[in-house]
């Protein structure tokens, strides 16, 4: 229970670093489109953040890929749904074709939470935390084999608390858009949206997300400090313990 409470606040403490800012423009794409779009992203980030991370290593291996295939697949899904947002044409007709995939929520926020969920799945990939030593053990045990009931609680504790936070910044960035103000130049924010998410895929293909996130890991020393929940000795205690 201790490390479960542990990783959970070690997920929260990740999103308030600067180590979410290669990743907020994918994470403000839910502020625009259907009410669904934010559940969606935080379903799929959710679902991919923990497989990939407990099997990754073994799918991988079984089916013969390349590592950087699925984050290949995540930069062209990127892609392909910025483009969507950015053209207006396009945003329509991916609509209509996720209504008839989502026939029990029909129209734009049926629309919104499966698009929802392929951006979720693509920050799942992409995401690249300051990790500390419970998610370290844990993908030490999942390379290993050893995926255990820990490991997955554990996984999904720090998930969660990556994910929570990041839907209160997508509901509060929507109440934002929504005044009477801006309600007008909404399609002109999910276009601009649309452009900065391509320009990411595109800087995704060239490595230029992780040599950001290396430079801030880098530069900023009280990222060192966010894992001191995770170094009390009786974390550690237990780390060991789950090891033997």
């Amino acid at each position: 229970m201790l490390l479960i409470v542990v990783a959970f606040l070690g997920g929260v403490l990740t999103v308030l670093s600067p180590c979410v800012l290669p990743v907020l423009p994918v994470l403000l794409s839910g502020t625009v489109g259907g009410r669904g779009r934010p559940l969606g992203i935080i379903t799929g980030f959710t679902a991919s953040f923990v497989l990939l991370t407990l099997f990754f290593a073994s799918v991988v291996s079984a089916l013969n890929l390349s590592p950087d295939a699925v984050r290949w697949a995540a930069v062209a899904l990127l892609l392909g749904f910025g483009v969507t947002l950015a053209v207006p044409a396009l945003h329509t007709r991916f609509e209509l074709m996720a209504s008839r995939v989502l026939p029990q929520r029909r129209g734009p926020d049926g629309a919104g939470f499966l698009g929802g969920v392929l951006v979720g799945v693509t920050l799942g990939v992409i995401w690249t935390p300051c990790v500390g030593p419970i998610l370290a053990s844990v993908t030490t045990l999942a390379l290993s084999g050893q995926v255990t009931a820990f490991a997955a609680l554990v996984t999904l504790a720090y998930t969660l608390g990556v994910a929570l936070p990041m839907l209160g910044v997508m509901w509060g960035g929507r109440r934002l858009l929504h005044r009477p103000a801006l309600l007008g130049r909404l399609n002109t924010v999910q276009q601009a949206f649309g452009v900065i998410l391509v320009l990411f895929a595109i800087g995704m293909v060239y490595g230029a997300d992780r040599r950001f996130e290396t430079y801030l890991v880098e530069s900023v020393p009280a990222l060192q400090n966010l894992t001191f929940l995770e170094q009390t000795a009786a974390v550690q205690t237990e780390l060991d313990r789950q090891a033997k």
